[in-house]
């Protein structure tokens, strides 16, 4: 193990020493246990980003984006008020 020292308020410290108090374990497990939790999310967030950037880069590109022309938008309606022949 490695030794580490943090520094907490006093607010901190009493609540601490209540909830290893209250489960019988040493500060020190506590501390140990809830940086244990922390790093794992971690690794289950990074993970879950990693599958999702995976599940896009293999999703396959139905179609190349197509640039938007007015014409498009008015393609049934030309020749409408046309004079007819």
């Amino acid at each position: 193990m490695i030794r580490k020292q943090i520094y907490i308020g006093a607010a901190e410290d009493e609540r601490l020493k209540q909830i290893a108090h209250a489960n019988g374990i040493s500060e020190a497990a506590l501390i140990r246990g809830a940086i244990s939790r922390r790093l794992q999310e971690e690794d289950t967030r990074e993970a879950a980003w990693n599958r999702l950037q995976g599940m896009l880069r293999e999703r396959p590109i139905v179609g190349a984006p197509q640039r938007f022309q007015r014409s498009d938008a008015y393609s049934d309606r030309l020749g409408q008020y046309d004079e007819p022949d």
